[in-house]
């Protein structure tokens, strides 16, 4: 009997059911791997746009939080 189309296509895991690529964070730390990411963020609006605004000026401050929040944003979801 010839395989299904899904299993020609495959559906992105092996046959184990876990997801390739970056090993499963150990259960007791999988929190940090969200929150690092939130303060990183957090420390990114705080400390550098302030800083940015008074170096370059509002329009560059804006544009490039704006730039770097799209980017940051997109590669940490690009998994999803």
């Amino acid at each position: 009997m010839p395989p299904s189309p899904a299993a020609r296509r495959g559906t992105g895991r092996p046959a184990n059911g876990r997801a390739r690529g970056k090993a499963a964070a150990p259960p007791q730390r999988a929190w940090l791997e969200r929150w690092w990411k939130v303060a990183l963020l957090v420390g990114l609006v705080t400390l550098g746009l302030p800083l940015a605004h008074a170096l370059f000026g509002e329009i560059f401050a804006l544009l490039g939080g704006a730039v770097l929040f799209g980017f940051l944003l997109g590669r940490w979801t690009a998994g999803v």
